[in-house]
């Protein structure tokens, strides 16, 4: 019984110094409050890979019409990966509206070798005409001054990478929980790669040099997992140049996209991002996501002992009140920069089904594989 204290009081610590590091790490970001004044000068171009995206990808494109940046320094690809719907149809329309606007919709179904997302951006990458490219999805929307804001920080540094922030937009209290899990997991890869220690990021904003996906052979590596678009390159740009990659802490670099709608929908989703923790190159980030999982299952086995013995009841209170304590104070500073502190009181809702869903997700991801937009991943 001492044992079993020792081993869930020590995964405690683990778990408290984890989060405070990753606060410590968010809180050493420096905000960007003010326009750098300075003139648009950097050439970018838009990758947006797209599959079965009919219902928001009119929204998606608008948000894209209202970009504050000349038009003559960006293009934007829509690259329409084998849709079986109407989001080639609504993009081609959208393109004769709006004949001056620096858009191409490139069908990839005449593509035999394109078999997944990581294929998809690696002809757009060399099909780009520009020296940066900005990674984005078809359910996104972005601030107008997207473009304005990542150019004045490469301007202003030498970058290699920037990542930007991401939100889910909710309503309800199901799309709130996405929203602060979400919100949490953008803060963590941005204190991760201020601490010089990367770990995740999202492809629906990351922005890079062509020229380094091409140097450093773009997915050659890990093209036969599926998932990992973003977290991948993240991962070897990081290793070539481990001062040249940045998180931008700036909510004019804001990009928003929708939760999950369903249980179903957020277990695939989940399975996806969970797949290939297993597969990293660097072995101390799937330590610290297998340490984190063994903490929360004490939590779990504590209460499930406490039904045999009165005395491992307030054992898992501790865990989960510590627990709690150290993921609020972090998740409410992250929260003040997205504006959405309201958050915050979703938590104590949410404790308990973040602890099963970490749970359940961590087997079922890499026993069971997932479906995402029609396709089987084993």
């Amino acid at each position: 019984m001492i044992t079993w204290y020792i081993v869930s009081f020590s995964l405690l610590a683990f778990y408290f110094v984890l989060i405070l590091m990753f606060w410590i790490g968010w809180i050493l970001i420096k905000q960007r409050t003010e326009p750098f004044k300075n003139e648009n000068k950097t050439k970018f171009t838009i990758l947006i890979p797209v599959r079965n995206e009919e219902e928001l990808i009119l929204e998606n494109l608008n948000s894209l019409l209202s970009l504050n940046y000349p038009f003559d320094l960006f293009e934007i690809l829509i690259l329409n990966d084998h849709s079986a719907d109407k989001t080639g149809e609504i993009t081609e329309k959208f393109i004769q509206d709006n004949k001056n606007f620096p858009l191409k919709l490139v069908d990839l179904s005449t593509f035999s070798a394109i078999n997944n997302k990581k294929d998809v951006i690696t002809f757009g990458v060399n099909t780009a005409q520009t020296e940066w490219i900005v990674l984005t999805d078809g359910d996104c929307r972005r601030n107008s001054d997207w473009l304005k804001a990542l150019n004045e920080f490469i301007v202003e540094h030498n970058c290699k990478m920037i990542y930007a922030p991401v939100e889910f937009s909710s309503n309800g209290a199901f799309e709130h929980i996405q929203a602060l899990e979400f919100s949490g997991l953008v803060g963590i890869g941005g204190a991760a790669i201020r601490l010089k220690k990367p770990n995740m990021c999202s492809a629906a904003n990351l922005a890079f040099k062509k020229e380094v996906f091409i140097e450093m052979g773009g997915y050659d590596d890990n093209n036969h997992i599926a998932s990992g678009d973003d977290e991948y390159l993240l991962h070897k740009v990081f290793k070539m140049y481990p001062n040249e990659v940045f998180f931008l802490k700036d909510l004019r670099a804001l990009v928003s996209t929708s939760p999950n709608s369903s249980v179903e929908q957020l277990a695939n989703q989940r399975r996806r991002w969970v797949s290939k923790s297993t597969h990293y190159e660097n072995r101390s980030i799937t330590a610290i996501l297998a340490a984190a999982y063994f903490f929360n299952l004490t939590i779990l086995l504590n209460f499930i002992l406490s039904i045999f013995y009165d005395n491992f009841l307030w054992l898992a209170f501790i865990q989960i009140a510590i627990k709690a304590l150290i993921e609020g104070l972090f998740l409410f500073d992250v929260l003040l920069f997205f504006k959405r502190s309201y958050l915050i009181l979703f938590l104590l809702i949410a404790e308990p089904f973040h602890i099963l869903y970490v749970l359940i997700i961590g087997i079922w991801a890499n026993l069971a594989g997932y479906n995402w937009k029609g396709r089987k991943h084993i």
